[in-house]
């Protein structure tokens, strides 16, 4: 089995993601989904070198992990709260937000979105890729992962 092999219905015990920095660094991916639950999901981004994840606001919650590179946290469009690995950011539902790759390393992040926020076996290439397809309505959640 894939080290990046997302469950695409609804899980029946424990996951278990070793290494979670090594896993992360293996992906080119911006975005790649790992695991998708009834009440959360966990997705691992890695972004560009002068990349960013785009200004956004979500209805669910977002843990953010740094794991490696150097970042730069946007809340509300101006407060900016320099991020390294080790890092842990959580943004409330209806948070204005961005995170930018200020280093000359990939920003390597793991996050949890509860509930889930995206398709349950999601991979996009880059930032305007997940743009794109969400806003055409192709990276929603599957029904039995959205909060009841």
């Amino acid at each position: 089995m894939s080290r990046f092999q997302p469950n695409t219905q609804p899980p029946k015990g424990f996951a278990f993601f070793k290494n979670v920095q090594e896993l992360a660094s293996e992906s080119d991916k911006f975005r790649r989904v790992l695991w998708t639950g009834t009440h959360s999901q966990f997705v691992i981004m890695t972004v560009p070198v002068g990349g960013e994840i785009g200004e956004e606001t979500h209805t669910v919650d977002q843990h953010l992990m740094f794991l490696s590179g150097k970042g730069q946290a946007i809340e509300g469009g101006t407060k900016v709260h320099d991020v390294h690995p080790g890092d842990l950011v959580i943004v409330p539902a209806g948070t204005l937000h961005n995170f930018k790759n200020v280093g000359p390393t990939p920003l390597i992040v793991s996050t949890i979105y509860a509930p889930a926020e995206h398709k349950a076996d999601t991979v996009h290439d880059t930032l305007e890729q997940g743009e794109k397809l969400e806003d055409e309505g192709k990276d929603e959640p599957p029904s039995w992962a959205k909060e009841k």
